[in-house]
């Protein structure tokens, strides 16, 4: 498991804007589509921290739960 931040775009009038999701090291950096509970767990922020998993064969981030704001 990696932490990662998720990052949604300020403004959109697309609900199934793509998000960016990356690790510290930014290693993976990915644009994708955030799955419901993702969304749920970030309410109106426009970003999160979260456990995740990078899984190479798909080329995006499985995440998991939120955890507490980093300072990067």
């Amino acid at each position: 498991m990696e932490l990662v931040k998720v990052q949604t775009a300020q403004v959109t009038s697309d609900p199934e804007a793509l998000a960016l999701v990356y690790d510290k090291d930014r290693k993976w950096l990915v644009q994708q589509q955030l799955e419901d509970a993702t969304k749920d767990a970030m309410g109106t922020d426009a970003r999160a921290f979260f456990e995740a998993e990078y899984q190479p064969t798909i080329g995006c981030w499985k995440i998991g739960k939120r955890v507490s704001d980093r300072d990067w």
